[in-house]
């Protein structure tokens, strides 16, 4: 349904999160010792704007964010990285934290957040244990993808 697992619906119903069926790989999240204008943004409804500006600020590729807004699955072209709090609110709902076991299929693995910390950081939640915390940008994780409706 949308694409994937919908995994976040707002209080009118109509608009939510989508994540894909499958990780898209591991990657670096790109530019160390660069702060990205914009792409500092960890709440609910973040993450595209900060993957737009992830990939404005930074020609590296391939890195999470490029590879998230070239990603094509089940008819869908929409896909970017989600912000910290939505991949939090993913590993929450479909994976070890849900109420209907681990959906979402995630490995037991680090996923980037589309949220720099700092120059040198940005944020990462496991899968686990829905914990985030930051790492260097050159560090490879996980890549998991999301849409919105």
């Amino acid at each position: 349904v949308l694409g994937g697992i919908v995994f976040y619906v707002d209080e009118t119903g109509h608009h939510g999160l989508v994540a894909a069926m499958e990780d898209i790989g591991i990657y670096e999240w790109g530019c160390l010792q660069t702060e990205l204008a914009g792409a500092d943004g960890t709440s609910m409804g973040s993450g595209y704007q900060n993957t737009l500006d992830i990939v404005s600020g930074c020609s590296e590729t391939p890195i999470a964010a490029s590879e998230a807004l070239v990603y094509e699955s089940e008819g869908y072209s929409d896909w970017f990285l989600p912000s910290k709090d939505e991949l939090v609110e993913m590993f929450n709902t479909i994976g070890d934290g849900g109420l209907e076991g681990i959906i979402g299929g995630f490995e037991n693995n680090w996923y980037w957040s589309s949220s720099e910390a700092t120059s040198n950081g940005a944020w990462v939640v496991h899968s686990s244990f829905g914990f985030a915390t930051n790492y260097a940008k050159t560090n490879t994780h996980a890549v998991r993808v999301i849409r919105s409706f």
